[in-house]
């Protein structure tokens, strides 16, 4: 029974219009080992109260606590603190649970997540990832369990999450403002009838509360009794490689959702629209792109491609000045271990690739919770793929600074076009990044691109790396990224966002080498930190006057 107004809270059965968010609520309850949810939505929509409802719903356990993280949390707080006048006066060591530790077994909610400091959201992935953390204060060491269901809410409106702790959520649900006038008309009636009186109106949907209890706690018991085929671990990880989703956490997410799904709808045996039902909640934060609508961008691109040259007129013999540039192109070494867009290859001396097996991993973690990485050998040599990155912005273009950087693509073209090489050039101009050769081992078609090279406006390099990950998921290719700038970035980026960046959507290049364009008595050197940053090969482009330019034909 509820004596204090102030406990009261809204009935998790009466909510309407959220659907989605108490089925990815009920889900995590059924398996608290996917993780979690996050709210991604408008102001207004609810979803403070749909969370805060789950203590109505669970309120039959013994032991099922539900902790608020406030937004002005200190460190002391979240983790725990020694009780000094204990430890002075008494001689005891006294320790004050934090809040994670009280949240052991139970739900620990982050509202406006994306407002929590940094060092605090360090803090909380390290202890939601381990399960558990130690508190060391003033010479003494106390260990804590904290295995809970990480929830949380945020308004897009006032920041982005943190792509680290984003990803650490199992699931997430986009939220919006009803558009059905019925809705809205019961949302706004149910509310003023708590409102007056919320302890009847508590009685009236304790029913239905307990129902859905029953339903969870049943499903629950036969959580592992559900049947997984082989056919559908195959159809989760195709799932997770379309969406373009890092690392393997997805395929499991896909799994263990769509198992806890089925024994809530009293299935025996895992389908593939289960499967579909809840991917948009495992994948919605996780995926970089719509592959559908990547797929059509560079079609789309690669037809104006071929209008351009009928304009210009590229196929006649046309003069472009560019500048062989005097650095030498090194061959990279051999490398016995990479990562290839959510791939992990090992490549031996023989050229021998060893790749992830994701069916057999995800199988077997789903049998017996132990992680294990499960390869699968390919016979075939990998080939090279050179994706340049030229900064074609308005800096760039100062003194036919852009020549020179014509010239150092064309040097390295020209050497590595006996080597069965593939190409692929991407332009920053006007802060965005075009993807504007795809893949070719014909060295004219560089040059006509290089020839048709649009210049003006600022550089996002940020944007070029995002193209990148989309061009260096074949395994097959030993790709190396050439990245040709002056150093003068988009103002509205830092250089650490432009390492983060890269950290995130180039973990599929194999080698990166950093060509300075940079010219003038006093140097800014950026570009030259960025290569110390992202422990890429610095390189300075080697210039001569504008008269000694050679002059190269293009037939």
């Amino acid at each position: 029974m509820i004596q204090d107004k102030k406990q009261i809270n809204f009935p998790f059965s009466a909510i309407v219009g959220q659907d989605d968010f108490k089925l990815a609520l009920i889900l995590n309850l059924i398996d608290p080992l996917i993780g979690g949810v996050l709210a991604i939505g408008d102001k207004g929509t609810g979803k403070t109260t749909l969370i805060r409802s789950l203590t109505n719903l669970m309120s039959h356990q013994e032991h099922y606590p539900f902790v608020n993280l406030p937004m002005g949390v200190t460190e002391d707080r979240l983790i725990g603190s020694i009780n000094l006048e204990e430890l002075i006066n008494a001689k005891k060591e006294v320790v004050n649970l934090g809040l994670m530790a009280q949240a052991h077994q139970g739900v620990l909610y982050v509202d406006e997540v994306n407002l929590l400091q940094d060092y605090l959201t360090d803090i909380l992935l390290d202890a939601a990832a381990s399960g558990s953390y130690y508190v060391e204060r003033e010479g003494v060491s106390r260990y804590f369990k904290s295995q809970f269901c990480l929830v949380g809410s945020m308004n897009p409106e006032e920041g982005n999450v943190r792509p680290q702790l984003k990803d650490r959520f199992g699931l997430s649900v986009n939220i919006t403002t009803p558009t059905d006038p019925k809705v809205r008309q019961k949302i706004i009636k149910q509310r003023f009838e708590f409102d007056d009186n919320p302890v009847e109106f508590v009685t009236n949907y304790k029913n239905k509360d307990e129902e859905v209890a029953i339903q969870i706690e049943i499903a629950k018991n036969n959580l592992k009794s559900v049947k997984v085929n082989d056919s559908i671990i195959e159809y989760c990880s195709e799932l997770a490689i379309q969406h373009q989703v890092e690392g393997l956490r997805a395929d499991i997410l896909l799994l263990k959702t769509a198992r806890a799904y089925t024994t809530y709808q009293n299935g025996s045996e895992v389908t593939k629209e289960s499967v579909d039902k809840i991917a948009d909640f495992v994948l919605n934060h996780r995926r970089l792109s719509n592959p559908s609508n990547q797929q059509n961008s560079s079609q789309k691109q690669h037809n104006q491609q071929e209008q351009t040259p009928s304009k210009t007129g590229i196929y006649k013999e046309e003069k472009i000045n560019i500048l062989p540039p005097q650095n030498e192109f090194r061959k990279p070494k051999e490398i016995t271990a990479n990562t290839i867009d959510n791939q992990n290859s090992i490549r031996n001396s023989k050229g021998n690739v060893t790749s992830t097996d994701t069916k057999k991993t995800v199988s077997q973690y789903v049998a017996t919770d132990k992680f294990e990485l499960k390869t699968k050998r390919k016979s075939n040599f990998l080939k090279q793929h050179h994706i340049f990155l030229i900064d074609s912005s308005g800096s760039m273009l100062k003194d036919e600074i852009i020549a020179y950087a014509k010239g150092a693509v064309h040097k390295i073209a020209e050497q590595s076009k006996k080597q069965n090489t593939q190409f692929s050039i991407i332009s920053l101009f006007d802060g965005e990044a075009q993807h504007i050769l795809n893949q070719t081992g014909i060295l004219k078609e560089i040059e006509i691109v290089l020839a048709g090279l649009k210049t003006g406006g600022k550089t996002n390099l940020i944007a070029g790396f995002k193209e990148i990950k989309g061009i260096c998921a074949d395994i097959a290719f030993h790709h190396n990224l050439h990245i040709i700038t002056d150093g003068k970035l988009n103002a509205t980026h830092i250089l650490e966002d432009i390492v983060l960046a890269f950290q995130t959507y180039c973990k599929g290049i194999h080698r990166t080498q950093i060509i300075d364009a940079e010219k003038g008595m006093v140097k800014v050197g950026v570009a030259q930190e960025l290569a110390n940053r992202i422990q890429a090969n610095y390189e300075i482009l080697v210039r001569t006057t504008v008269s000694e330019i050679p002059t190269h034909t293009i037939g």
